[in-house]
């Protein structure tokens, strides 16, 4: 993990090409302090991070974020108010390129979307 004790992992679910992820947000994480102090922001780059790590752990390899073909946020992601997520990634192989489909969700809300291109390093 890029960022150490950001996240625990409650559980997951992987199937043949996809894996779902619930996750609790460490809401006292440092990060926050400068993002925002008076009312705790996930950033946005974090988010992507943390989709990149999702497909490391299915494919059990490191890889690099290649192209960030969409992102949509959709609502703020503040851990004082609800501090869980889970992480809908499903992949599809192309050559040498891993496309991850991602969805973002919190108290059942989806609050972000996202395409991804990676590839092994």
């Amino acid at each position: 993990m890029l960022l150490k004790n950001f996240i625990s992992i409650i559980s997951e679910k992987k199937e043949e090409n996809s894996l779902t992820s619930s996750i609790q947000i460490n809401a006292a994480h440092e990060v926050f302090q400068g993002h925002f102090p008076e009312q705790s922001v996930t950033p946005g780059v974090v988010l992507i991070q943390l989709f990149k790590e999702e497909a490391e752990r299915f494919y059990k390899k490191t890889l690099r974020i290649e192209k960030v073909h969409q992102v949509k946020f959709l609502a703020v992601v503040n851990p004082d108010i609800d501090n869980e997520l889970e992480l809908q990634s499903v992949f599809t192989e192309d050559d040498d390129r891993i496309q991850l489909l991602g969805k973002a969700l919190q108290s059942h809300e989806v609050v972000l979307k996202l395409k991804l291109i990676l590839k092994a390093v």
